[in-house]
């Protein structure tokens, strides 16, 4: 049989447990506190760990974009020396021609000015046709010859384009208006030129004549070229088709 406690020994007992119970519920309450304590402290170490890699990550990569560019700019000084190295050459060999431009100048000047003269020799050897016209021509290349910023490059065009002109005179027929001294009187005639083969005129009145080259004067024309003339000046005039034209040719031989 089971023997009962007394109600003394039975409170004895519970008062017991019950001391005996506080001592370990703080020991408990102790031990959850300090391992809560150390889950805290070791995520806070965990968190700096992961900083600290972030930062190492973060390190790591600013150095290789510094070794880039490092590695860029060196490619580029290079580059760069080769481009003034280039550079050095070329003014070394600008040097070199400038300094062979004043050389040059000193044969191009003369033989420019003497190409005007030879067009000026020509000119006053050929039949005096649109004399004014050719003159004011000529004086332009004297000036541009005494300009001192025109280029001898752009002095050889412009007298290159002089004869261009003139050559342009031979391949041509033209008529215009001009006024000349007939017997004393001045009178307005029509004037053609046949290229560089014969220079004529006709009067109102139907007259013609001729430039003589050898005599330097006009000379009167049989009346049998009056109607040749007159269509010739209208084919110019393009008031007539073109056709075959008959001029009083003389000749000419230049010595």
């Amino acid at each position: 049989m089971k023997k009962l406690l007394s109600p003394a020994r039975g409170v004895l007992a519970a008062a017991l447990i019950a001391g005996l119970a506080v001592p370990a519920q703080a020991q408990l309450r102790d031990a959850l506190n300090t391992g809560e304590q150390a889950t805290r402290r070791a995520e806070q170490v965990q968190e700096q760990i992961n900083q600290l890699d972030d930062e190492r990550t973060d390190m790591v990569r600013e150095y290789r974009t510094l070794l880039q560019r490092r590695d860029a700019a060196e490619l580029y000084a290079k580059q760069q020396a080769l481009v003034v190295e280039s550079q050095e050459q070329e003014i070394e060999s600008l040097t070199e021609q400038l300094g062979s431009i004043d050389d040059i100048t000193a044969q191009t000047v003369p033989m420019l000015l003497s190409m005007i003269e030879d067009l000026k020799a020509f000119v006053a050897a050929d039949l005096p046709f649109k004399m004014e016209e050719r003159q004011v021509r000529l004086d332009g290349l004297d000036a541009v010859m005494e300009t001192p910023n025109v280029t001898p490059a752009e002095q050889y065009r412009l007298i290159m384009d002089a004869y261009q002109a003139e050559m342009e005179y031979g391949r041509t027929i033209s008529t215009w208006q001009e006024e000349i001294n007939i017997d004393g009187n001045p009178v307005t005639v029509d004037m053609f030129l046949y290229g560089r083969v014969a220079l004529v005129y006709a009067t109102p009145n139907g007259k013609t004549a001729r430039y003589n080259r050898a005599t330097g004067e006009w000379e009167a024309l049989k009346g049998s070229y009056a109607a040749d003339i007159d269509k010739a000046i209208r084919v110019a005039q393009a008031k007539a088709q073109q056709d075959v034209l008959f001029a009083p040719v003389q000749k000419f031989s230049v010595q």
